[in-house]
């Protein structure tokens, strides 16, 4: 037994000798994880999550704040990376590894943010004479997907135990008491659904009863319907009940909120009941005086709410979430119904939606992660669905946190395919600023969900794609599946031997809802 143990250590030292003897070496000093062919080798994917951040003309003085500002980049590449996984998850993964059906699923991740992982390491590396700070952030699947079991079975026990408290209040008299109780365990769900989701993507089979989990959710759902005893009547008694729900959740007086537009399902796109309800959330919201509504990214936003509509049987279900934008942390939800046939023929599905998700599929074939760049592109109405309706006009502003070229693609809801700016530069005058491109952009028909697709590289130029101008416009004639392609080639430049930088690379899309003017 001792010798076969020894065996297997003087292998496994040949081959971390083999394998490192094939890798080009790092400069003394360096670790290796600066380098890609060392990262993809010693954290495979299908063990370590992991972010990649640079900052250049980085001096001592300037170290420890973009320390900071790289650490939190890092961090948020690892959840973005789990988005992405999220994106390619199909029926047979769930079928296969939970106790969730599909739509369960669907549901469950819709929700899915930047959120904190658990047991993220965090390293960097600071070359005094390149002048570049190095952050490595990296996360052990197999722990990580242990955390989120552990929290998981908490959580369950604190739903039961608050249910239990809820109805001996109910049975006491107390029914204002129970139905606070009930309110503030609805963001549990919310945090169970997503830790679910995360574990699913990532192969894990949780061990939740999750036939039970559902049971709970009726429960509670029954209890509160009890409670209420009435149904809401109009979008505007839906904006007044999830305002009220949230109010019973949270404490805070006059802070900046981001409310952004509530979607169908897990579409991501929005529609004239996405309008209508963010509009008369928005009142709501501010009469209660806890927060300072706004519609689109500031300094000032310490919290954003998000939600979804789900149609169900001649209802919708529309659930709301409540973040702490700084940590990603649910602080609040609600899940209110109301009968379609109370939203007097307001369109509550996005416009030609087959054919968007169709072309959503087509964006989500082949992703490739990012990697040592940070990309941000929103729009004059945020970047989270954002709705333009006729005459309005769309500004676009962009941010990243090295050197750039930046390619601009927006696919209209006709399935044109239009060029707005191409090798965009973002000079290092403007790295971590929010620029705004110079372009402004009119909205008209055709209506529907439309797709800005951004696409940022570091060194040269992107590959050119086979155009045609007309009438000002630059429109693009490969398909998406070409588009991509050449966009997401990322092959390194030169070679690294000779002291040649790898190509950073980074995509966004920004789902946009336009409609007519009424």
């Amino acid at each position: 037994m001792r010798t076969s143990k020894k065996l297997l250590n003087v292998t496994l030292c040949i081959l971390l000798s083999l394998l490192c003897s094939s890798l080009t070496p790092v400069k003394k000093g360096d670790p290796t994880w600066i380098r890609r062919e060392y990262r993809d080798a010693f954290y495979p994917k299908d063990k370590f999550l992991i972010g990649f951040q640079v900052a250049e003309n980085t001096t001592a003085e300037l170290k420890e704040e973009n320390l900071v500002n790289l650490k939190q980049l890092a961090k948020n590449e690892l959840a973005e990376s789990v988005s992405v996984r999220i994106e390619s998850v199909n029926k047979l993964d769930i079928g296969s590894s939970s106790g969730a059906s599909y739509e369960n699923f669907k549901q469950n991740s819709t929700s899915f943010s930047n959120v904190s992982l658990s047991g993220v390491k965090v390293e960097n590396h600071h070359d005094e004479k390149k002048q570049v700070l190095y952050v490595f952030a990296y996360v052990n699947i197999k722990e990580l997907l242990q955390n989120n079991r552990d929290k998981i079975s908490s959580y369950i026990e604190k739903i039961k135990s608050t249910k239990q408290q809820a109805e001996n209040n109910i049975a006491a008299g107390n029914v204002a008491l129970a139905k606070k109780e009930l309110r503030r365990i609805l963001p549990t769900f919310r945090e169970i659904e997503e830790l679910y989701s995360v574990s699913i993507t990532l192969g894990d089979k949780v061990g939740m009863d999750y036939s039970e989990f559902l049971s709970l959710e009726t429960d509670i759902s029954k209890l509160m319907n009890q409670l209420n005893n009435r149904e809401i009547a109009s979008v505007k008694e839906l904006a007044s009940e999830i305002a009220s729900t949230l109010s019973d959740q949270v404490k805070v007086s006059n802070q900046g909120l981001l409310l952004e537009n509530f979607t169908f399902e897990d579409t991501k796109m929005g529609s004239k009941f996405s309008r209508k309800l963010n509009q008369l959330l928005e009142l709501e919201l501010s009469s209660e005086g806890m927060f300072k509504v706004r519609n689109t990214e500031s300094p000032s936003n310490k919290y954003v709410i998000t939600g979804t509509v789900w149609e169900n049987e001649g209802q919708l279900s529309v659930i709301s979430i409540l973040r702490d934008i700084e940590s990603g942390s649910i602080i609040g939800s609600s899940d209110s119904k109301i009968n379609i046939s109370a939203l007097n023929n307001l369109s509550y599905k996005p416009q030609n939606l087959q054919q968007a998700m169709m072309v959503q599929q087509q964006f989500s074939s082949d992703v490739i992660e990012n990697s040592g760049l940070s990309l941000e592109v929103i729009t004059n109405k945020g970047n989270n669905s954002p709705i333009f309706a006729m005459g309005d006009i769309m500004s676009l502003y962009v941010k990243a946190n090295r050197p750039c070229k930046v390619r601009f693609i927006y696919h209209m809801a006709d399935g044109t395919k239009v060029l707005l700016l191409d090798n965009y530069t973002i000079g290092q005058h403007q790295v971590n600023q929010m620029v705004k491109v110079s372009q402004e952009f009119q909205c008209y028909p055709p209506f529907g969900i439309e797709t800005l697709q951004a696409f940022a590289r570091t060194g040269t130029n992107f590959e050119p794609l086979n155009t045609t101008d007309q009438q000002g416009y630059v429109f693009i004639n490969d398909d998406i599946e070409t588009i991509n392609a050449k966009n997401r080639k990322i092959t390194t430049e030169n070679s690294e031997i000779e002291g040649a930088e790898e190509v950073a690379f980074a995509e966004k899309r920004v789902l946009i809802t336009t409609l007519p003017a009424n």
